[in-house]
């Protein structure tokens, strides 16, 4: 699981100050890492930091869905008001996404962070199809282990 994408982020403007990083996350992954946006508050970095908030683990939600696979509800787009820095956006449809998206390319005086919140259950067909062959294999192994 890859969980560095703020960081990266962050390192990539800071070896390249002329680059604007779009840094694309999960919200079970920006729990784990993305408070490093307060190092991009620290060094008025500019990211734009879109949060797809699905309610949890969605990469694993298909194969095998349970309450494990929930995280704790974060109110993303708040960060920048505990942080004293950086721009914030709640995003519940397509048309607040493209306003959202265009205010965070105006505003290069710091980061943005969009909070783009999705049905926990809207899959890809890509995931499906990928998630089916896992999943079998994932409840295959649980099957084994309780009778081993």
């Amino acid at each position: 699981m890859e969980t560095n994408h703020v960081p990266a982020g962050i390192g990539v403007q800071l070896a390249l100050p002329a680059l604007r990083p779009l840094v694309l996350v999960g919200d079970g992954a920006f729990q784990m890492t993305g408070m490093e946006i307060a190092t991009a508050a620290r060094y008025l970095l500019s990211p734009i930091v879109i949060v797809l908030n699905n309610f949890g683990y969605g990469t694993e939600r298909p194969m095998l869905d349970g309450s494990f696979n929930d995280v704790f509800p974060w109110r993303c787009a708040r960060l920048p008001e505990i942080l004293g820095a950086g721009k914030g956006f709640e995003v519940d449809t397509e048309e607040q996404f493209e306003a959202a998206l265009r205010a965070a390319r105006g505003y290069t005086e710091g980061f943005c962070i969009l909070d783009v919140r999705l049905d926990p259950h809207d899959f890809s067909p890509a995931l499906k199809r990928l998630t089916s062959v896992l999943g079998k294999k994932v409840k295959g192994a649980a099957l084994n282990g309780a009778r081993a």
